[in-house]
């Protein structure tokens, strides 16, 4: 560990990863004040500002160059007078809700967390929520968290979230519904449990999906205020329909850097393989359970010559049959006539398959990564860190990623397939 000397006033920059402890003084990261005797791992990838505001000792396993002293402060004026103007608005006994936008690497998370943590002390329950499914801080990759605290947090990455909803993959692009269904869902929650939410939200803002998403995720919450972080006037198409006193505008710091296509997969790949490191098999008996996102399980069971599993769906939807190989006309001859549409999956292709296990009310327990259907026993065989009692889980959700034992990312199956 190296010993570094912090005077007054001086503002520095850590990027992971690497390990800071602070031995006497008093430095701000993040909105939060820490005194002698913290300390603070910070992952790859992530970079946070410090402002010294007392001479502090301190001690870092940073690299040389991970560990540096700025020369102008990283935090803008205008973020107090955002702090101030939520604390000055802010009416007894309704939900004060705030919508963070901006386009990818433009410091939304940073910006959140520094404001909610200002506001700690001043509003009582604050939720955080994080709708980039991409780069999630709360919760694994592919799904939206939020947390409701009391308390300052300098890395939201380190918090259990208060709730998850599963989108399904990085991207809402193939899970347009389920990620809009999502968002309704945590500001439901919001509206129960907390006094303010801050909504964090994904940097997928041009072109038909973005502005339609966008579109949806103001509509659903009617914020109180919109915070739009830009570099000239490339968010102002969203806004265009709101009020003006509705509307502050920013610009990107200086100091927010981008971050690669490689740099962000080995970070959403180190998140999800930290959320599956304590991973087990469990089983999870079809007849237990709903699905939810897929035609398997919600039809009526057929026995069918040479079929694994085979089910009569809804109307003209017509019949799924699970075969071990392509199904071959022969197959068929014994069959009834009116079966309509058959819809073959071929067993096997399912392995890997991320999917949210849900409870009785339909909340996100936890993620796990299907095994497989296992046709002899009528169970799917799931690898989760869930800890509970399996027989609570009474939903299992179909996403459309596809990742390994250890949580990394090997493919995708599109959305209906079975």
């Amino acid at each position: 560990m190296k010993q570094e000397q912090l005077k007054n006033g001086e503002y520095y920059l850590m990027s992971g990863p690497g390990r800071l402890e602070l031995k006497s003084g008093t430095l701000e990261i993040i909105g939060t004040k820490v005194e002698g005797g913290f300390s603070i791992d910070l992952p790859a990838g992530k970079k946070i500002p410090l402002f010294c505001v007392l001479d502090s000792e301190l001690a870092t396993s940073f690299n040389s160059d991970s560990f540096t002293k700025l020369d102008s402060a990283p935090i803008l004026p205008e973020w107090e007078k955002i702090v101030e103007r939520i604390v000055r608005e802010k009416k007894e006994g309704k939900l004060f809700s705030v919508v963070i936008l901006g386009e990818v690497d433009s410091g939304k998370t940073f910006f959140s967390t520094y404001i909610a943590n200002k506001l700690v002390g001043k509003i009582s329950r604050i939720g955080l929520l994080d709708c980039d499914a991409g780069q999630s801080d709360l919760g694994p990759p592919g799904t939206f968290g939020m947390l409701i605290f009391r308390k300052q947090t300098i890395i939201l990455s380190e918090e259990k979230p208060s709730h998850l909803a599963m989108i399904g993959a990085h991207s809402p692009g193939l899970h347009f519904l389920p990620t809009v269904s999502a968002l309704l869902t945590m500001v439901r929650k919001a509206q129960r449990e907390a006094d303010l939410l801050i909504v964090d939200s994904t940097g997928w803002v041009q072109g038909d999906g973005g502005r339609a998403l966008k579109k949806a995720k103001l509509d659903i919450i009617n914020p109180d205020l919109v915070i739009l972080i830009q570099k000239g006037r490339e968010l102002e198409h969203l806004v265009k329909h709101l009020p003006k006193e509705k509307i502050e505008r920013m610009p990107v710091s200086k100091r927010t850097t981008p971050l690669s296509h490689l740099e962000r997969k080995a970070m959403r790949e180190a998140r999800s393989a930290d959320y599956f490191k304590d991973s087990k098999i469990i089983e999870v008996p079809f007849d237990q359970v709903c699905s939810d996102r897929a035609y398997f399980l919600s039809g009526s069971y057929l026995n069918l010559e040479g079929t694994l599993w085979a089910e009569r769906l809804s109307g003209w939807e017509g019949t799924l049959v699970v075969t071990s190989g392509p199904l071959l006309p022969e197959m068929t001859k014994n069959w009834p006539k009116d079966l309509g549409r058959i819809m073959n999956f071929i067993a096997g292709e399912e392995k890997g398959l991320m999917v949210g296990m849900l409870d009785s009310e339909q909340n996100l327990m936890s993620l796990a990564r299907l095994e497989e259907f296992d046709f002899l026993k009528n169970v799917f065989r799931l690898r989760t860190p869930y800890k509970g009692d399996v027989k609570k889980i009474k939903c299992i959700q179909f996403g459309s990623l596809k990742i390994n034992e250890r949580g990394l990312e090997s493919g995708y199956i599109e959305p209906g397939n079975f």
